[in-house]
């Protein structure tokens, strides 16, 4: 018995005669094309030359190592302050900033560019980097701007607010009908 030939489909799969092939272009278009906010050129991972690192450096404030149990040797000022403006300049979370940069990891930038924040230089650092870099125009500064208002310089660098968690008694504590005293 010779193979029945098959209908001709449509675009969606369906049989051009059958009634669910009205509209059969729409379906299985998606949703609308949405366009993507995107750069017309990528840009590059910044670098800081000797001449904008001269002016920069003077700002920075030298923190101080204990001379007893020092730890470990910090990260070059520069080295940090480079990972910070690739983070902005690729647009991306100080977490997925990649070590083998040689950056240092991302926290560490986070926790650095906190403590220039708390010590008042970053916003005259910013304004610097986004004068005096090439694509510094570019970079998205407001990421990593300095709180204002009643928060203050002692509020987290970037991060969400959080409400006070209240304390609960211990599930064992809870069935006995205790309570947390202050």
């Amino acid at each position: 018995m010779p193979p029945r030939p098959r209908a001709p489909r449509g675009p969606a799969g369906l049989a051009p005669g059958s009634p669910s092939g009205i509209g059969a272009p729409a379906l299985g278009a998606g949703l609308p094309k949405v366009p993507r906010p995107r750069r017309s050129q990528p840009l590059g991972d910044p670098e800081i030359d000797d001449e904008l690192w001269a002016r920069i450096e003077p700002l920075i404030p030298v923190k101080v190592r204990r001379r007893r149990y020092p730890g470990r040797m910090p990260l070059d000022d520069r080295a940090v302050l480079t990972g910070i403006l690739v983070v902005l300049a690729r647009g991306i979370g100080f977490e997925r900033l990649p070590k083998e940069l040689g950056y240092g990891s991302g926290m560490t930038c986070w926790r650095r560019l906190r403590d220039w924040q708390q010590a008042g230089v970053w916003p005259a650092i910013a304004q610097l980097l986004a004068n005096e870099l090439p694509d510094g125009r570019r970079l998205d500064f407001r990421r990593v701007a300095t709180p204002t208002g009643p928060t203050g310089p002692d509020a987290p660098v970037t991060r969400r607010p959080t409400p006070p968690r209240a304390k609960q008694p211990s599930a064992v504590a809870a069935e006995f009908g205790m309570t947390l005293l202050r």
